[in-house]
């Protein structure tokens, strides 16, 4: 099984704007990281894995999901308080959440979905980060630089 995890929540999340900005990052460097070796494990047919693989891939899709929509709701949050989270980008983030709920379940029983619906996720948080969270993250890094 995967001990891959994000960083949890802490008694004291960061308030200021760079901190926040350094765990998201870590986040998303750990979500792509999760991904790619989702990806890498269900290249590999049923027959080359055991049970214990198996259901220890299963249960890292479900970290995954898991992980993304926390990661989502705390970017959120953090990008609104500083007006950087436009509707495009909310809009977006639903569309993702859209993709991995349904994705999973089918996935969640039938193996062989998964590793499309897992290239699916993967190219759209590449052209999420690289895109829309990119723009999101200068504004926000320019208004708290001005309210310093």
């Amino acid at each position: 099984m995967s001990a891959l995890v994000l960083d949890a929540p802490s008694p004291t999340l960061p308030r200021q704007w760079a901190q926040q900005a350094q765990l998201l990052e870590r986040q998303h460097d750990r979500l792509e990281s999760l991904l790619t070796g989702l990806i890498e494990r269900h290249a590999v047919p049923d027959e080359g894995r055991s049970p214990q693989q198996l259901d220890a891939d299963r249960q890292d899709c479900g970290r995954l999901l898991r992980q993304l929509g926390f990661h989502l709701r705390l970017e959120e949050r953090w990008l609104s308080r500083l007006h950087s989270f436009c509707g495009g980008h909310r809009s977006s983030h639903r569309q993702a959440l859209t993709l991995a709920a349904d994705g999973w379940a089918v996935g969640q029983t039938l193996r062989g979905a998964r590793l499309p619906w897992l290239m699916d996720l993967q190219e759209w948080f590449h052209q999420h980060r690289h895109g829309v969270d990119a723009i999101a993250y200068r504004r926000a890094e320019a208004r708290a630089r001005g309210q310093s």
